[in-house]
């Protein structure tokens, strides 16, 4: 008698989760696609550091080397090989294709002087367009003995605020 009705609990078992996977967990799908729409905008990224930066004397290919560079979306967006010195001011404007939400900008800045053991800061302001209040304004702080300052930066969009991208 046992073997009966534990084999009649796992056919009910079964058959309600068959009927739960048949009817109500397709209805639980989103009813919008999962395609991210992508939001263009014209942004203008501001970077001030207060220390000078050089090529990186560590980088595997020195002829190849950034003192600065800022990635989006694992692609760099801008990448400057020339000596910055500190206090100067970096202003780029960029048209970007961004996710409505957060995303986030990593810079790496490289110190000119690695032996200068003074504490180093990259100040980094994002404004939409040609806007007066920054979007984002964040600073990026570093012990004196780091080699290289990385840090990350999260914005918001607003997919309203944007035009949205067209498909082709």
């Amino acid at each position: 008698m046992r073997v009966v009705v534990a084999i009649l609990s796992a056919a009910i078992v079964l058959g309600l989760t068959w009927l739960y996977q048949q009817t109500l967990a397709e209805n639980q799908l989103p009813a919008t696609p999962n395609e991210v729409a992508e939001v263009r905008g014209t942004y203008r990224l501001r970077i001030v550091a207060t220390f000078d930066a050089g090529v990186d004397p560590f980088a595997e290919d020195v002829s190849n080397a950034n003192s600065m560079q800022v990635s989006l979306l694992g692609e760099s967006i801008l990448a400057i090989a020339s000596p910055i010195a500190a206090g100067e001011a970096i202003d780029t404007r960029l048209e970007l294709d961004l996710r409505p939400g957060i995303n986030e900008f990593l810079i790496e800045m490289t110190p000119a002087n690695s032996s200068d053991i003074t504490p180093k800061a990259i100040h980094v302001q994002l404004y939409h367009d040609d806007g007066i209040e920054p979007l984002q304004s964040q600073t990026i702080w570093a012990e004196g003995t780091e080699t290289k300052l990385v840090g990350r930066v999260p914005f918001e969009v607003d997919e309203r605020a944007s035009s949205t991208k067209e498909e082709e």
